[in-house]
């Protein structure tokens, strides 16, 4: 499948023979568990930032509202426009990040998107260039010290909102966000009896402020639906789950290439001028695949060829990378290269090259993997 947010990328028949695959029923499993956490009476904002946290917007997009979510949240203008060209006519709430503008207000209101107020400036050029009412967002900042009003300034920076009738104000939302430190679960508490008290004292206003989403995927993952207010914007949690099995399949389900060259290296006049270690009788195989794909960023330091481990060559050039098939005598030209994923009974997983990256969060893993590289979906309907 091509990619749709970024038509460079080669079509399968004129792409390097790279691919990053991914499963979509794992997806759909991780939506089906947020709502449940959530329950039937809360609106389910799935947050699909950074192209759907690197997976692909549309087709993630229509696997989670087919999975329980009732709206859509984003901080791309040009993919929210996307997922309405796509057919999507749920609420698209677009976060914070674009300044107004005639086109940018025009597209709002042609696609029926809200847009995300956070200060008076962005409001003022909202209202400078919109033609007809538009419904609104208003951003609170309850301590992050990053986008939103103020919460002691919110109620009537609201109300500010309401009273203009070119804006309706239907979303009040904000970003909890802690360290993971000894003070977090209370400065949760903190934040969300501030959201509380910020919606009992606009209850005037209701029901035209139809949803207060606070809860992230780190709020259910701390305090389960405790925070849920009656909306909820996940993003992280909707690929790697909140309760997570042994046996839970991963979006990310597999990054693969394959051997484009194979030589034995016969002498080694200059060995300190080669940048890997290098040793005469070696079997080098080169792939397609190079920094420029991120390669540096989504390995576990080996691959898998034949089914068994052999290390990569670091470090990998802007196109290619060697990797050391001494061990591998059989391995050809052409041979399928898993770098993340399994082959026969050997498995690379996501959590182990998070591990040796020393990454955050497995769930950023898919932004590191290049542009370039086609994205490939699998789903139990068969591959998309």
């Amino acid at each position: 499948m091509k990619n749709e947010q970024n038509p460079s990328v080669a079509p399968a028949v004129y792409a390097r023979p790279n691919r990053f695959e991914i499963n979509l029923d794992a997806v759909a499993a991780c939506t089906r568990q947020i709502r449940l956490r959530l329950g039937v009476d809360v609106q389910f904002f799935a947050t699909l930032k950074s192209n759907g946290y690197g997976y692909g917007v549309l087709p993630v997009a229509h696997t989670v509202l087919r999975s329980g979510a009732d709206a859509l949240s984003l901080a791309s203008l040009e993919d929210a426009i996307a997922l309405r060209q796509s057919g999507i006519r749920v609420p698209i709430l677009v976060y914070a990040g674009v300044l107004p503008s005639q086109e940018v207000v025009n597209a709002f209101q042609e696609y029926d998107l809200i847009p995300t107020v956070h200060n008076q400036v962005v409001l003022n050029e909202f209202l400078r260039f919109a033609t007809k009412p538009l419904e609104v967002a208003v951003k609170v900042d309850l301590g992050s010290e990053r986008i939103g009003v103020p919460f002691s300034a919110a109620e009537k920076f609201i109300r500010n909102v309401h009273s203009n009738p070119m804006f309706k104000v239907v979303v009040v939302n904000s970003h909890p966000n802690v360290r993971g430190g000894t003070h977090s679960r209370e400065f949760l508490i903190r934040q969300y009896r501030e959201m509380t008290s910020l919606r009992q004292s606009l209850a005037d206003l209701s029901p035209q402020i139809k949803w207060f989403p606070m809860a992230s995927s780190k709020v259910l993952r701390m305090m389960g639906a405790s925070m849920r207010s009656n909306a909820a914007d996940p993003g992280a949690a909707l690929f790697d789950p909140l309760e997570p099995a042994e046996d839970s399949p991963h979006p990310f389900h597999a990054l693969k290439s394959r051997i484009i060259e194979i030589r034995t290296v016969e002498e080694v006049p200059f060995p300190d001028e080669v940048v890997f270690d290098i040793r005469k009788g070696m079997r080098v195989g080169v792939l397609p695949v190079g920094y420029s794909d991120n390669i540096h960023r989504v390995n576990a330091g080996c691959v898998l060829v034949a089914g068994r481990r052999v290390p990569i060559l670091k470090p990998a050039s802007l196109e290619y990378v060697r990797i050391d098939l001494s061990d591998v005598p059989e391995a050809l030209v052409g041979d399928e290269v898993v770098i993340v994923g399994q082959q026969g009974s050997e498995r690379i997983s996501p959590q182990e090259v998070m591990r040796v990256q020393g990454a955050a969060r497995v769930v950023d893993l898919a932004l590191d993997v290049g542009q370039f590289i086609p994205r490939v979906y699998l789903s139990s309907a068969g591959q998309a």
